[in-house]
């Protein structure tokens, strides 16, 4: 693992999976994230307790992790692995989980996320987006060569908490961050961005690319700009209380986005930009 380094706002990864295709795609991307920031994995899948339907027990869901862990070696990752099989709710085990470690990041698919169906059943993904008290990356595909963050910003200091958290990952992963705002102008979107720019306290500022979108709604101009990146990363600023059920960018952007999506918790203090 030449060149893995540790991140100061992860020291573990957790990867929620139940062997779908969906969540097989957070065990490889959570997995890449782990060998490239060298942090030891937790590989959770959760089981109904109590029922005698095929699948739904602690040896099922031990398997789904050995799978996991196979997947994992087969792709070279060297760091440690622990496998969880937890009765109950897969959400409410993930996130219990995560909170158990400080600065841990959660991996999950996030397939759930933009069917209609499975936001009213309350899919694990959807409670995992609306609950979490820590970051989570949400997987949709899996890149074959990681080159790009996007760093979706409006220049409030809650979006600088998210852009400071990607754009450090971004530098650990080698892999170019842009900062990306949605305008009304072009103008008016680039100016953002260098004030942006002036308050962050980075140590590479000219490692900064501008991807500066016009003429649609803010979450609907990330949503189509979502193509260039590996891995977009937002703020979760309106993913719960009234903002939420008023529309907010962050929540349409999570369940409507195509690509991989970091999804920061901004409730920190402040002085992290």
């Amino acid at each position: 693992m030449i060149g893995a380094r540790r991140m100061r706002h992860y020291q573990a990864i957790l990867i929620g999976t139940d062997g779908s295709p969906a969540a097989e795609s957070a065990v490889v991307v959570g997995g890449d994230i782990a060998s490239r920031l060298n942090l030891p994995i937790t590989v959770l899948t959760a089981y109904k307790e109590g029922t005698f339907l095929p699948g739904t027990d602690d040896q099922w869901a031990l398997s789904v992790g050995d799978s996991a862990v196979a997947v994992l070696a087969e792709r070279g990752v060297e760091t440690p692995i622990t496998r969880i099989a937890e009765a109950g709710n897969a959400a409410t085990a993930l996130l219990a989980a995560a909170e158990a470690t400080p600065d841990t990041l959660l991996v999950v698919g996030g397939e759930g996320l933009a069917s209609s169906k499975a936001r009213l059943t309350a899919s694990t993904a959807n409670q995992i987006s609306h609950h979490s008290l820590g970051d989570v990356v949400f997987t949709r595909k899996v890149p074959k060569r990681w080159t790009t963050i996007g760093l979706a910003t409006d220049g409030s200091e809650s979006s600088m908490i998210a852009v400071r958290h990607g754009y450090d990952l971004a530098v650990a992963l080698g892999v170019k961050p842009f900062l990306v705002i949605a305008a009304k102008t072009v103008d008016d979107g680039a100016n953002t961005l260098i004030d942006v720019e002036g308050h962050l306290n980075v140590t590479d500022p000219d490692l900064f690319g501008h991807d500066v979108i016009t003429g649609v709604p803010a979450a609907e101009a990330l949503c189509n700009a979502a193509w260039k990146y590996d891995l977009v990363v937002i703020g979760n600023r309106g993913m719960s209380g009234p903002a939420r059920l008023l529309g907010s960018v962050a929540n349409k952007v999570t369940h409507d986005i195509e690509t991989n999506l970091l999804l920061v918790n901004t409730t920190h203090t402040a002085d992290e930009t």
